[in-house]
């Protein structure tokens, strides 16, 4: 079944949803007609089903039954603000993987990079973010937070469970409560410096080793995002 999404907050059972000209155009590129029968989502954890019907020059979704599913526990995602292609994908990407917040972090290796993500970038990576959920069909999309100094992160991040991506940190993170909120900083390209890492760890994050090699800023932040989920169904299944 198509996907589309609507405004946060406009989805409720027996409401007509006029979609935005964005929606419209990807059901023109499905060549979706009129009585369709589509999952809608508004990304704030309402998901619903309904059809299409015409409105006006444009579309809607004549809302047959609606729920809001629970917020998903946090799983924040901190990465070296590097390239900004390859971090728009890895926002797309992570969505799948159910991460809740995503932060851009200027580091002392990501400063010189030219194609570093930038406060102009930010609703981009929302966008991205917001249709990614079409996809994976999850309900909730993760905040992007403009970008932030890792000193400044650390400050702030409330997790009870801190996984630093490290080559030389143990393969074994140990175990991560179904419900404990997960931190996952991740360097940029050439990682952290020394003086990063001591920071970090000094803030109580865990190195962790995610593979036998070094691996690119995405790649280690989706296999984090692999172990966190795959820990946390340990948990919740044994």
């Amino acid at each position: 079944m198509i996907a589309v999404l609507v405004a946060a907050g406009s989805l409720r059972a027996g409401t007509r949803v006029r979609l935005e000209p964005e929606e419209t155009h990807h059901l023109a590129v499905r060549r979706a007609g009129f009585d369709v029968n589509v999952t809608i989502l508004d990304g704030a954890g309402w998901k619903g089903v309904g059809r299409l019907v015409a409105e006006g020059p444009s579309l809607a979704v004549e809302v047959d039954r609606a729920e809001q599913l629970p917020r998903p526990v946090p799983l924040t995602l901190a990465v070296g603000a590097g390239d900004r292609d390859r971090f728009g994908i890895l926002i797309e990407q992570a969505v799948q993987l159910g991460v809740t917040a995503v932060v851009p972090l200027e580091t002392e290796r990501s400063a010189s990079v030219a194609s570093r993500v930038r406060m102009a970038h930010l609703e981009r990576l929302r966008r991205r973010a917001r249709e990614a959920l079409k996809q994976s069909e999850a309900c909730w999309a993760p905040e992007v937070y403009p970008p932030m100094e890792l000193e400044a992160f650390l400050r702030q991040d409330g997790a009870s469970v801190r996984w630093l991506a490290d080559q030389q940190g143990t393969a074994d993170p140990g175990r991560v409560g179904a419900t404990a909120p997960l931190a996952v900083v991740v360097g940029p390209e050439g990682g952290l410096s020394p003086a990063e890492i001591t920071r970090c760890r000094a803030a109580g994050y865990t190195p962790v080793r995610l593979g036998p090699h070094r691996l690119r800023f995405e790649t280690a932040a989706l296999a984090a995002l692999t172990t966190a989920w795959l820990a946390r169904q340990r948990e919740s299944h044994g």
